[in-house]
Parts: structure tokens; C-alpha cells; sequence
């Protein structure tokens, strides 16, 4: 048994690792010719397959471990404190994001599809303020869809979660586990072909559902005991299961037995997605529970990096772009600069004054550095 101080560890490490990876991710939309804000000319082919897999797997595990974030946090608060708490930490840097961080994606994908010329103060006053929303306007949350879906789901699931946390009901880790990837199939299958994905909430019921289904799954297992010690005991299983829905799953789209966007292909990818997920969670509880000071730092630095990244890469990428080199010179150009923005503005600004740590989502700080706020420490630091 760990003790209670390095017990869940390794959900902060999946946590921090995962939004590690969006930052390959996002640089890498630049380059696999996908429709994204902005495009190199010169796709880089040896990207798109990662970038498929990483699609399917990052957010996932981001919803799943901020359920299992909601079954912690209710063991040590009410309904209504966690309601105040995650509106601090989640809707306010979403509104501050919206009118702060977000636009200046929006008026470099303009420019660079020659539907603006001015300066960003114009394009501010004149565009974003007029409040109509993108694609049609200038006014989106764009990629802080995820804080958005997340509050919602906190708002909806917490009379129920905070019911099913008092009762003594509860489910035993097993087999069954694999079983988990079939609604969210059922839900691709039926819910893609009419409300493909969007992210603008009000109608974008595939991918609400999606990850609705995986936060309550998060908040599921945490409630099962003993079942992060099941998965780490399964690890090797569930990853030779994993590698084999991968092999299969490559050899029927190579002979065009499975075609994309049909009701196999959503089969395929949410199984391939779900066990892996079980892998992530089974090797992380086994190799990554522990803390130190990287963990401790990046747990903090994470949401703030989380909703600085993408408007740095879109940025920096738009003049990186126009240059003549080659589109692997180009990428790491972009994720080199973007990570050294994120940690630097982290740094030197966000974690440094109060005011920048409330509308960034972080937890108070007092004069001498030392957090104010102490967090259970076998509660994860998710994002809810």
C-alpha cells in the first residue's frame, strides 16, 4: 500500500503529461493539411497518423481523471462549495480567456486568409466586440472548449455525484471494465453522422455525450476501491489487448474493410481509445506514483500553460510559416518557442501576482510564496 501523500500521484502526472502532448498536437495542426486556423503549405505526411491516435486519446484522459477529481473533491467538501470553487477556477479564466487570449488566434487566422488587414486594436474593437460567434464572427472560446464542457458538466452531475457519493453503493473493479468503450461506440455511431463535431455546445451532442460518459466514468472508478491497484495489476493484459485492437484496427482500414466515419470505424476507435486509456491508468499507478519537485511544479503550471498554448502556437506559427524552410524545421521552431513562451509568461507573470493566479484558475499565493489554499493530498489537482 502507498501512502496517502503519493496515493494518486499518478493521476496528476497523466494529467500534466497529457497537456504536455497538446502542445506537440496543436503545432502539429499547422502541418497535416486538417483545415486548422492556420497551414503551412507543405504538409509533413508522418505526422497525421500520431496526431489521429493523439486525437483520440488526450482528451479522453483529461475528462476521465477531472471525474475522478469530482469524487475526491466531494470527500472533503459540500455540493455547493465545490460549485463556488470550480466556478472561480473554471468560468471565470474561461470568460477572461474568451475576451483576453482567444482573439488574437482569430486575428491571425484572418490574416492570414486575407479577410482582415488592420491592426489588432481595430480588429479588436471592430470585430470582437461586435459578439458574433466565429466561424461566421469573431467571438469563440476555441480551444478553452474544454473549461466550458467541463463547468456545464459540473453544473449537471453534481446533484448526483454528490448523491452517489453519500450512499454506500458501490461497484468492484473486474473484467467488465473492458466493456466501457461500447456506449461511447453507440453514442459515435448513432450521434457523428447528425451533430458532427463542433464544440459550440448547443449543438454538438456527440462530443458533449462523449465526454460526459467519460466523466462519469472517471468519477465511477474512483469510486470502486481498490481499482487503480486492478489496473496496474492488468497493465500487460490491457496492453497487449490495446496493441492488438491497434493492429487490427490498421490492417482492416489497409485493406479497406473499415472505412472512416462509419459505425465500424466509431467501434474500433472508441474500444482502441477506452482500453488504452485502462493502459495509461495501469502503468501510471505503477511507475508514477510519486511526487517531486517537477510534479509539483507542473501541477500548478499546467492549466495556466493549458490556456496560453494554442494562442502562442497560432501566432508564432503565422510567421514561422512564411518562412522558406523545410516543415520539420518549421514545427520544432514553433513547439520550441511556444513551450519557452508558456513556461516563461508562467514564470515571470501568471504565478507571480494574485491577480493573474485567480483569472488564470490557480489557488492563492501568499507574500512569501507559500500557498494559502493546502489541498488534500490524496486528491489529485485536476481541473475539477
Amino acid at each position: 500500500m502507498t501512502t496517502s501523500s503519493t496515493r494518486y500521484d499518478f493521476l496528476d502526472w497523466l494529467r500534466v503529461l497529457a497537456i504536455f502532448v497538446l502542445l506537440f498536437f496543436h503545432t502539429g495542426m499547422i502541418f497535416v493539411g486538417w483545415g486548422w486556423h492556420i497551414e503551412n503549405a507543405q504538409v509533413i505526411e508522418s505526422l497525421r497518423l500520431p496526431m489521429d491516435i493523439a486525437h483520440r486519446l488526450r482528451m479522453p484522459l483529461l475528462f476521465v481523471i477531472a471525474g475522478a477529481g469530482m469524487w475526491f473533491a466531494l470527500g472533503s467538501r459540500t455540493a455547493m462549495q465545490i460549485l463556488r470553487e470550480r466556478t472561480w477556477r473554471l468560468l471565470l479564466p474561461l470568460l477572461f480567456g474568451m475576451f483576453l487570449i482567444v482573439p488574437p488566434q482569430i486575428y491571425f487566422e484572418r490574416l492570414f486568409r486575407g479577410e482582415w488587414q488592420g491592426d489588432y486594436a481595430s480588429f479588436f474593437i471592430e470585430r470582437v466586440l461586435q459578439f458574433h460567434l466565429y466561424p461566421q464572427g469573431d467571438f469563440s472560446w476555441h480551444h478553452l472548449w474544454f473549461i466550458a464542457y467541463l463547468y456545464v458538466y459540473v453544473m449537471l452531475l453534481l446533484p448526483l455525484l454528490a448523491t452517489w457519493r453519500r450512499s454506500c453503493w458501490t461497484l468492484q473493479p473486474g473484467p467488465w471494465l473492458y466493456l466501457l468503450g461500447l456506449p461511447l461506440a453507440i453514442n459515435e455511431a448513432l450521434l457523428k453522422p447528425l451533430f458532427p463535431e463542433s464544440h459550440n455546445l448547443v449543438r454538438d451532442w456527440y462530443i458533449f455525450d462523449h465526454y460526459l460518459l467519460l466523466t462519469l466514468y472517471g468519477f465511477a472508478l474512483a469510486s470502486m476501491p481498490g481499482v487503480w491497484d486492478w489496473f496496474a495489476k492488468w497493465r500487460h493484459r490491457s496492453f497487449a489487448i490495446g496493441m492488438g485492437i491497434f493492429a487490427l484496427a490498421m490492417a482492416l482500414f489497409e485493406f479497406g474493410v473499415i472505412r472512416r466515419d462509419t459505425p465500424a470505424d466509431a467501434i474500433v476507435a472508441n474500444v482502441f481509445t477506452w482500453c488504452w486509456l485502462m493502459v495509461f491508468l495501469g502503468y501510471g499507478r505503477q511507475h508514477l506514483s510519486f511526487s517531486n519537485g517537477l510534479l509539483r511544479w507542473a501541477r500548478d503550471a499546467s492549466y495556466p500553460v493549458y490556456i496560453l498554448h494554442q494562442t502562442l502556437i497560432v501566432a508564432i506559427g503565422y510567421y514561422v510559416i512564411q518562412a522558406s524552410w523545410g516543415p520539420w524545421g518549421k514545427y520544432a521552431t514553433v513547439l520550441i518557442t511556444t513551450m519557452a513562451g508558456c513556461f516563461g509568461l508562467y514564470e515571470a507573470v501568471v504565478r507571480r501576482f494574485a491577480s493573474t493566479r485567480v483569472i488564470f484558475g490557480l489557488k492563492g499565493k501568499d507574500l512569501s510564496g507559500t500557498q494559502t489554499v493546502r489541498v488534500t493530498k490524496a486528491e489529485p489537482s485536476s481541473l475539477a
